[in-house]
């Protein structure tokens, strides 16, 4: 009994690590480790982000994105696949600053289009994917870049969101501070 009751485990264990299909497979969330680069915000850290990454662009562009789950750095919320098959929920949100905003400060999106923004929303009923179109603005709230450089970007989350009260349309209001380490 004892020996077919382990070899039941160990099957149910490797096709844990083995099985699911790839894309409910997250990446890590953050350490203390992979910020430790990181200057503080001034304020305490969102406590519904489990990662955010920055990315600088050739074009002198900064791209940042939020999780409420581990997302390898570089993976935007248009990344993130929908699919019956995983019974992830959560959301991803990915902004792309231009060049000229990307200093510190404090950008009221409401009043920048040009801050182009994506998200990816899942919960039990389903999910889905969205997006900038056209010259409206896609996030509402206001973005704080505290201290940017190569190694991270910090800030702060003023009301952030789709802006959509629903959360499993809209996803989350934020509230707070972010680290943003680089890729």
């Amino acid at each position: 009994m004892i020996a077919r009751t382990l070899a039941t485990f160990s099957i149910a264990a490797a096709c844990a690590l083995a099985c699911d299909p790839p894309q409910c497979i997250d990446g890590p969330v953050q350490s203390p480790l992979d910020t430790a680069a990181c200057e503080a915000p001034p304020v305490a850290v969102d406590p519904q982000i489990a990662a955010a990454h920055a990315e600088r662009l050739e074009s002198g562009d900064l791209v940042l994105t939020w999780t409420s789950f581990g997302l390898e750095c570089g993976t935007r919320a248009a990344d993130v696949e929908l699919s019956d098959e995983c019974e992830r929920t959560g959301w991803a949100f990915t902004v792309e600053i231009p060049a000229a905003l990307a200093v510190v400060g404090a950008i009221d999106l409401d009043a920048h289009p040009e801050v182009i923004g994506t998200m990816t929303v899942m919960g039990k009923s389903g999910g889905g994917q969205t997006g900038t179109i056209g010259d409206e603005p896609f996030f509402t709230g206001q973005l704080e870049l505290t201290h940017i450089d190569a190694d991270c970007v910090t800030g702060v989350l003023h009301g952030f969101g789709s802006g959509i009260p629903d959360p499993t349309l809209g996803g989350p209001e934020l509230n707070g501070g972010f680290l943003a380490p680089t890729c």
